[in-house]
């Protein structure tokens, strides 16, 4: 079993994405992997080793959060049933298939998905406020699959759940804006859940260290800790903020994505 510092850290990374998350709607993942590659270290464990049962662990932990996002944005109306049903085939697919790739990945391949969903969810914090300055191409219904295939994959193998490409999906799609995150956390819930079920059958067995209570890839405990306490802050911050605390905190992650990605090639 882990340490009860070790609880207390996923504690604190559940509040932080939780709170972040709730307040600015960004993707948790692209905060709690980062943190432990941060704070792994200091417990004697590596994120190398650990990297697939870290993302398993912090994906499968935010699927309540995504639900009751989903479920909320349902109960207003205000999400695109069409765009759900033309892409989340596709994307719960390429959900399996990421998380499955993602267990006979390295760490290289890791940090180059990790640094392109990082500089698309950057984008999105700027951009996706002026979606008449974002080119829309039409294509054709045939392209709905592999479209949400590339998504769940890509989305995936970044130890992501699915919500930058989401996000920038609704917008290419002309998704009205107030649609837009109901239809993106729609999204995430198919990837999310589907890749629970991909990390729970992984297609590569990994070294436990000694540690028990996982289910395939998920470890269960850590995956407790981390899931009430970013659930229950995202509910806690949940349409609170201004307008100024909003645009403080989009700064703030856009500096901690950009330190991250640095310490993650340059470490």
């Amino acid at each position: 079993m882990p340490s009860i510092e070790m609880f207390f850290l996923l504690f604190f990374i559940g509040a932080a994405t939780g709170s972040i998350a709730s307040v600015i709607k960004i993707a948790p993942a692209l905060i709690a992997i980062p943190a432990l590659y941060f704070f792994l270290p200091v417990f004697n464990l590596s994120f190398e080793l650990l990297m697939l049962p870290a993302i398993a662990t912090c994906i499968t932990a935010f699927i309540p959060a995504h639900l009751y996002a989903w479920i909320i944005s349902m109960k207003k109306g205000e999400v695109d049933s069409q765009q759900l049903i033309n892409f989340a085939p596709g994307i719960a697919m390429g959900g399996v298939i990421g998380a499955q790739i993602l267990s006979l990945s390295s760490v290289f391949v890791f940090k180059i998905a990790f640094s392109l969903i990082a500089l698309i969810a950057v984008t999105n914090v700027f951009f996706l406020a002026r979606p008449e300055k974002i080119y829309v191409a039409q294509v054709g219904k045939t392209w709905n699959l592999p479209i949400g295939l590339i998504i769940g994959v890509l989305s995936l193998m970044a130890g992501n759940c699915g919500h930058a490409l989401g996000c920038l999906l609704c917008s290419f799609k002309k998704v009205e804006a107030k649609l837009q995150q109901g239809t993106s956390n729609g999204f995430v819930v198919f990837a999310s859940i589907a890749a629970m079920i991909g990390f729970i059958y992984p297609a590569q067995t990994f070294d436990h260290i000694g540690l028990s209570g996982f289910a395939g890839a998920v470890h269960l405990p850590s995956m407790i800790v981390l899931s009430c306490s970013h659930l229950f802050f995202y509910w806690l911050c949940h349409n609170r903020g201004n307008e100024l605390d909003k645009s403080v905190l989009s700064i703030s992650f856009v500096v901690f994505i950009a330190f991250s990605v640095l310490r993650l090639w340059i470490s």
